[in-house]
């Protein structure tokens, strides 16, 4: 499965992004952009199903500066 988002403005853009993955391995979706609706998903097939869903996702590029929230319509997941 692939999941990317391209970056659409500030100094990254153009950059691509994949899912950011946290230190305990999970991945962050989230209805809000704020740190208490975060929901953590343990799999990228649960990550691509809470995007279809409608929940955003916070991804990162590959040299990590600091992940940010896509919403679900800048998300392309491929199978």
């Amino acid at each position: 499965m692939k999941i990317i988002a391209k970056v659409s403005r500030g100094p990254q853009k153009g950059e691509i992004v994949t899912p950011h993955r946290l230190k305990d391995g999970t991945y962050v979706v989230s209805p809000t952009r704020f740190e208490k609706d975060y929901i953590r998903v343990a799999t990228l097939e649960d990550f691509a199903s809470q995007i279809r869903r409608g929940l955003k996702g916070r991804m990162s590029p590959p040299a990590v500066k600091g992940p940010r929230l896509f919403s679900p319509s800048a998300i392309n997941i491929e199978s």
